[in-house]
């Protein structure tokens, strides 16, 4: 396995497989991630060739925190938007 960092030519994410696995994923703004929480929330999609992030025995069980959480509901009531939270 690759130590040394490398960049995603699909998403551009770079990855840093010596570093901890909680923090190896490099976005370009935002907090250091895991490999798995990469795949949950773009790699899964992207299906890209060249993909870096595809071998499954680099990734852990997803937990609900690692996808993106569902957008809260909007209601327009009045002229005034509510938010359901």
């Amino acid at each position: 396995m690759e130590s040394s960092p490398q960049v995603c030519p699909i998403c551009q994410v770079s990855i840093n497989p010596s570093a901890d696995p909680a923090e190896e994923v490099r976005f370009s703004s935002g907090m250091q991630a895991s490999r798995t929480k990469l795949w949950a929330r773009v790699c899964q999609f992207a299906k890209g060739e060249g993909c870096i992030n595809t071998d499954p025995s680099l990734l852990s069980t997803p937990t609900k925190t690692d996808f993106f959480g569902e957008a809260p509901s909007i209601e327009m009531d009045g002229d005034s938007p509510k938010v359901n939270i």
